[in-house]
């Protein structure tokens, strides 16, 4: 279950209810993640930095001294050297869609090149798939 809202039987309600209310390691860790959830929900920049700096203190305290919960801890001190990164996600509004087009024609391009014997082929099938040939045969 990926939180409250998937939930679609009662014994699933309840096994949510159970997770969040015991002390357990895993129970711990999903209240973090659902912390993160609340982060992402954020309309400004200001309030994405308030709540991720709660989050930060207070997913802190959950995993004080817990063996188990090292990944988490390790997650928490990525997130706290990239926090001026995420923040810059509220203030832009480049998204990784361009980049992941690319990969789609260069996964193309390598699907189509397989048997090509060096990578100069292998970028001008590249230049194929991606050009417009109507634009290049017009120059």
């Amino acid at each position: 279950l990926k939180g409250r809202e998937t939930a679609k039987t009662q014994t699933q309600a309840e096994a949510l209810q159970e997770l969040e209310s015991e002390a357990f390691a895993t129970g711990i860790a999903y209240r973090v993640k659902e912390q993160l959830r609340w982060i992402r929900r954020a309309e400004t920049s200001q309030a994405a930095k308030w709540r991720s700096t709660n989050f930060l203190n207070y997913a802190s305290e959950l995993i004080a001294g817990e063996p188990l919960l090292k990944p988490v801890a390790k997650a928490l001190k990525t997130y706290k050297k990239h926090l001026d990164r995420i923040l810059f996600r509220w203030c832009s509004w480049h998204t990784n869609a361009r980049l992941e087009g690319l990969n789609g024609l260069f996964q193309a391009a390598r699907a189509r090149a397989r048997g090509y014997r060096n990578v100069t082929n292998f970028i001008t099938m590249i230049y194929l798939i991606a050009a417009q040939i109507a634009d290049f045969l017009a120059q």
